[in-house]
């Protein structure tokens, strides 16, 4: 079943024991609501920094989910009534050996530059042609962050 609006699950209230979710938006007070009390919540998300060193590297503004951090993740779980049982958080190495690879990965991932055409960041992509040339490959950090969390 598709959720479109998570602001108002299709289920009732405290039907659920657990609530799995990948990358994927969430409303604190749904998720709760339909968890049982003791319930838990597990949750694996791409952060608001995710692949930034594109950006600034191009020349280009910050994605949309910028601001998505950990921190504010779980300031909504626990004002909604759930306890932190484990937290992680990682940068992870995503390399691109070339700049076809980047161009390609810009177009696929839209959300990273919202306007992306490779004619507007030509000057900067060249540049990154040639340390990727000179170098075999060029690295930005990913963002990814994990919560478990349970319905008190």
């Amino acid at each position: 079943m598709a959720i479109k609006d998570d602001d108002s699950l299709p289920f009732g209230d405290a039907g659920f024991d657990l609530v799995l979710n990948k990358r994927e938006s969430f409303s604190p007070t749904e998720v709760r609501r339909i968890l049982r009390p003791g319930g838990t919540f597990l949750t694996q998300q791409v952060g608001g920094l995710d692949c930034a060193g594109i950006n600034d590297r191009l020349g280009a503004p910050d994605y949309e989910y910028a601001d998505w951090t950990l921190s504010q993740a779980l300031a909504g779980l626990k004002s909604n009534g759930f306890e932190i049982v484990e937290q992680q958080e990682q940068f992870p190495i995503q390399r691109f050996y070339d700049i076809g690879a980047l161009v390609y990965y810009l177009k696929a991932i839209e959300w990273q530059i919202a306007d992306f055409q490779p004619e507007k960041y030509i000057e900067q992509l060249y540049g990154l042609y040639l340390d990727i040339q000179r170098d075999g490959y060029w690295d930005v950090n990913q963002h990814r962050f994990l919560i478990h969390a349970r319905a008190i």
